[in-house]
């Protein structure tokens, strides 16, 4: 009885195994906890994930990094009278930086009659949406800030600067090595900060005749600052210096780490991130009552004075200009659902309507902007619409529909409005006309007809969403399941598909595929996969979106080993056994 996987041979897999079984039994005396379920490994996850939101909401950068997602106060005006101008401000810096990838290198004239002023301002933009410009009067209310901090070095020591806040509040003379420079705040109105941070050169502060070079990094403001508590906040996606996506929250992930949050009974980190969700929804740059596929990690607000909207990601192109990704400010049926199963969970779990409005927004835009006259809704689209540049897709992706079908069903058995009741059979029909007789799995979805199967690659999602999302309704469709064993791998977790060409596993469909198990009542595959995910489990708490770089989906993106969390919000729902599309 004890050889519980089957092996043949008792292991330190079957003792770990009964272990983890009798401390969740219904006894009458207390198990001590590391043996509890994996709850070190869940620990770890949720940690990872709420410092993530802590992160967001402490410090108010000026300045963190080069196009950071936490920079604010991102325009600059110069103003001087140096005889001979002097070098722009480098702000990409890159060698010896105090903290993170770059810092500021400033180089300025000491000759006499010289004077340099930089200003970071928040800046604005004009009502027809030209822009943005420094100056103005547009400012954060930065109540609660007691210090202005700044990391400061020159290139010989010696150096002298002025520093200003709405006023001149001291002289840095600065050393050959990173200092913390602190200004206190006490008695300054911080109430309307336009200019957040200031410097000035001037020729009888530095001595000499070549100019003066220093460098800037880690710019902030401290204290419990009002506007930072408040703002509506989503987590950064990855740790990447991907470019496209160094600054990215999407809202899939986002609204996992809300579920996760629930599970773990955190009720206020999951009400901030659907709070965010519904700023969104009310604050499109384009057209209100919908979700992008993505927003700018950290504060999504729009700027005082910006009038833009909820804020994009977006980065420095080849070009130097500002590009965004088509797919990231598009909109999707997915994660339009997600983020709607999110909302009608939080619901369900407090006992509210709080999010029931947006969450009835959001799928009337699914139903407005995504039906045809077939079963199931279509892709969405990608780009910009605000632009007259979107490309709208016509094929239909199963895994769209399960969480649309789920969204559906529980709007209709809170509302009983009959319109939700027949889009959930919708999805359904849709659902289970991608059955593959032959082979006894679903195919990932429809070709652009949005009817024709799409028979390759045969994934992983398909078949554990659908065992998850349909209850009874699974049963016929059970053969799928064999799809799903067929494909563990070596390390007794999986991949996104059964080609799985570059080898490794997913972490998030492993964790996912896990949770399913357990729901299942198969505890021994249950264990294995947990197991196998604790093995890669990061110092941070966080997990790889996979264990191999280029990890294959057999579509036409990638996953790499930059950490990820999602993995990190499925591994605390499957351990806390909480099933996002049940209710």
């Amino acid at each position: 009885a004890a050889d519980i996987d089957g092996s043949e041979e008792i292991e330190v897999i079957d003792a770990t195994f009964i272990q983890r079984w009798l401390a969740d039994m219904d006894v009458p005396f207390d198990i001590d906890s590391p043996i509890n379920f994996y709850k070190k490994e869940m620990n770890s996850a949720l940690n990872a994930l709420k410092s993530r939101i802590d992160e967001c909401r402490g410090d108010l950068y000026v300045y963190k990094d080069y196009s950071h997602w936490a920079n604010h106060y991102t325009q600059r005006n110069k103003m001087g009278s140096s005889p001979h101008g002097g070098p722009e401000l480098n702000e990409n810096y890159t060698v010896n930086p105090h903290s993170g990838t770059s810092c500021i290198r400033c180089q300025e004239p000491s000759d006499k009659g010289s004077w340099v002023i930089w200003e970071f301002e928040n800046g604005y933009m004009t009502e027809d949406g030209r822009g943005p410009f420094p100056g103005g009067n547009e400012g954060l209310d930065l109540t609660g800030a007691k210090e202005l901090r700044f990391f400061a070095k020159g290139e010989k020591g010696g150096e002298k600067i002025e520093i200003h806040l709405n006023s001149f509040i001291g002289t840095a003379t600065l050393t050959n090595y990173w200092r913390d420079y602190v200004v206190s705040l006490d008695g300054v109105d911080v109430s309307h900060v336009a200019t957040g941070f200031e410097y000035i050169v001037r020729d009888n502060m530095n001595d000499g005749e070549d100019d003066i070079v220093f460098y800037l990094d880690d710019i902030r403001f401290t204290g419990d600052i009002e506007y930072q508590k408040t703002s509506p906040m989503l987590m950064l996606s990855y740790d990447t210096n991907e470019k496209e996506l160094a600054k990215t929250a999407f809202v899939y992930d986002n609204a996992v780490a809300a579920m996760a949050f629930m599970s773990a009974g955190e009720k206020e980190y999951a009400e901030g991130i659907l709070d965010a969700f519904v700023y969104a929804v009310n604050n499109d740059r384009y057209q209100n009552g919908r979700l992008r596929n993505a927003y700018i990690a950290g504060n999504i607000a729009s700027f005082p004075g910006w009038n833009s909207g909820a804020r994009l990601p977006g980065f420095v192109g080849n070009s130097g200009g500002w590009d965004e990704d088509p797919y990231q400010v598009g909109c999707n049926v997915g994660n339009t659902s997600y983020a709607v199963l999110a909302m009608l969970q939080y619901d369900s779990v407090y006992g509210t309507d709080k999010y029931l409005d947006t969450a009835k927004t959001l799928m009337e835009w699914v139903l407005d902007e995504c039906s045809d006259e077939n079963p199931g809704f279509r892709g969405g689209y990608d780009g910009w619409p605000e632009k007259g540049r979107v490309t709208a897709y016509t094929y239909k992706s199963i895994e769209h529909n399960i969480d649309a079908y789920a969204a559906f069903k529980q709007l209709y058995a809170v509302t009983g409005i009959q319109r939700y009741g027949d889009a959930a059979d919708s999805a359904l029909e849709f659902i289970l006309s991608m059955y593959n007789e032959d082979t006894g799995w679903f195919y990932l979805g429809a070709l652009d007809d949005g009817v024709t199967p799409n028979p390759q690659p045969d994934v992983l999602d398909a078949q554990v969403w659908g065992a998850m999302a349909l209850g009874e309704q699974f049963k016929p469709y059970e053969s799928s399941l064999g799809l799903v064993d067929s494909m563990k791998t070596a390390e007794g977790a999986y991949p996104f598909c059964k080609e799985n060409k570059n080898g490794g596993f997913w972490c998030e469909g492993s964790a996912f595929t896990a949770l399913m198990f357990k729901e299942r009542g198969e505890y021994v595959k249950y264990a294995e996969t947990v197991n196998a995910l604790c093995d890669v489990q990061l110092s941070s708490g966080l997990f790889p979106a996979a264990t191999v770089d280029h990890f294959s989906t057999g579509l036409s993106w990638e996953y790499s080993k930059n950490p990820h969390i999602t993995p990190a919000a499925w591994f605390i729902m499957a351990v806390n056994g909480f099933n996002p599309y049940t209710f």
